[in-house]
């Protein structure tokens, strides 16, 4: 008889990358921005595939954008060309800031720098560890045991990180 008892992830890496469970089954991976400690990119991994999916910006929005609105911006990852993208409103959060879901995004995967502008701004990610942030979260998913709730009141994106 094995007993697996769930486990609360929720930390700070040394590479300044937050991984925090969501779920039992979700780990969150995010990384603040450095002009607004608020904005964040962030993607989850789930078991049992572990792979690391559906990356968001949380930006500070104005009054005019509603859930499932789009907005068109650039992304330009390590001072490469700028990308055009589509960033689509997913959720608007009560602090004011939304989820976007980027469309036709370039790779984030070892990068060091992402910049996104819009008409909502501008925010610099410093994404430098990405690729060990991924891996230990890879690890933990991968390690079999569930991850226990950390707050069942707010969704995912909406806690501190």
């Amino acid at each position: 008889f094995c007993l697996q008892l769930p486990a609360e992830i929720d930390f700070r890496t040394v590479d300044d990358w937050n991984i925090f469970s969501s779920s039992e089954s979700t780990l969150i991976i995010s990384k603040e921005g450095s002009n607004d400690r608020k904005q964040f990119l962030g993607f989850k991994m789930e078991q049992p595939w572990c792979v690391c999916t559906d990356p968001v910006f949380s930006l500070k929005a104005g009054e005019g954008l509603e859930e499932g609105s789009s907005l068109k911006a650039t992304v330009k990852v390590d001072l490469k060309r700028p990308m055009d993208v589509i960033l689509h409103a997913w959720i608007k959060l009560d602090s004011g800031y939304i989820l976007f879901a980027p469309k036709g995004f370039p790779s984030f995967r070892s990068s060091s720098i992402i910049e996104v502008k819009s008409e909502l701004g501008r925010e610099v990610f410093l994404s430098k560890g990405i690729d060990n942030a991924m891996k230990s979260s890879e690890t933990m998913c991968k390690s079999g045991y569930p991850f226990e709730e950390v707050q069942k009141s707010k969704t995912a994106f909406e806690m501190e990180v």
